[in-house]
């Protein structure tokens, strides 16, 4: 049997609960280099100016609530789950219209990093709402797991972003990223356990988790649990190509768009 996992041994928080005022917190910092997951809170009304630079690029992702997002001369309104992505040097605005909760992934731009942005001929900003996000499918999940691809890779250098979600009982098999490491981040309503080299980590909602790089890692949802989840893709330079041909060859897309009521 699994042994149960030592707070020790993998490195996780979990926000206890939404405060009501503006919040804005970084979660696990240094755990994954060149990676900051920051956690913000904004009340109905309440807005947030994220200044271009050329340091890092800023992914955000809309996990409750509604909001705009402004950047280059364009803006996007979303009342549901979404992600917004803006050229490093572009100043970002958001402004919620309802209470939200964001969560932002800064990721270092390295020179090579910033001529393939340079060179790159996608239409920045770059925008997704969850529900129309491309669906996947890979060998190790069961044919009820809902994958849905949120940044594919390629995109963004050395970076990837998607989200899995399914009702009890079902099961993510144990496999290993050699190339990847990885975040994972819940939604509120995830309770789930995480199988990570042979032991098993409970998992709630409102929880940022670092699955090491390399590591041999499954998930498990039994009977009323249900999975949901979002996982966040941080690739090595000297792995770059190789991350991508493996992340092309694994997600193989349904043109579907499945839900969990049908």
């Amino acid at each position: 049997m699994p042994l149960p996992v030592k707070l020790s041994d993998i490195q996780m928080v979990t926000l206890e609960s939404q405060p009501a005022a503006p919040c804005s917190k970084e979660l696990l910092p240094g755990e994954i280099p060149g990676a900051s997951v920051f956690h913000h809170t904004l009340p109905a009304g309440g807005s947030l100016a994220l200044p271009g630079q050329k340091e890092f690029i800023r992914i955000l992702f809309l996990c409750e609530g509604s909001a705009g997002f402004s950047a280059a001369g364009k803006s996007f309104l979303y009342s549901e789950k979404a992600m917004f992505t803006a050229r490093p040097e572009s100043d970002v605005q958001i402004k919620a219209k309802t209470g939200a909760v964001l969560l932002e992934i800064r990721w270092a731009m390295n020179e090579s990093d910033l001529a393939d942005l340079a060179a790159s001929k996608e239409d920045f900003p770059l925008t997704q709402a969850y529900a129309a996000c491309p669906q996947y499918r890979d060998f190790f999940k069961s044919e009820t797991t809902i994958s849905r691809a949120i940044l594919k890779q390629g995109v963004i250098p050395r970076f990837a972003m998607g989200s899995v979600e399914a009702k009890g009982d079902d099961l993510v098999g144990q496999h290993a990223h050699p190339l990847l490491d990885q975040f994972f981040f819940s939604f509120p309503e995830n309770d789930m356990d995480l199988l990570i080299d042979c032991r098993i980590c409970p998992m709630k909602g409102n929880t940022l988790l670092h699955i090491p790089l390399g590591s041999n890692h499954g998930v498990i949802a039994r009977g009323s649990q249900r999975m949901h989840y979002l996982w966040i893709d941080c690739t090595p330079q000297s792995m770059k190509e190789e991350a991508v041909a493996y992340l092309n060859e694994v997600h193989q897309e349904t043109g579907l768009h499945e839900t969990l009521d049908g």
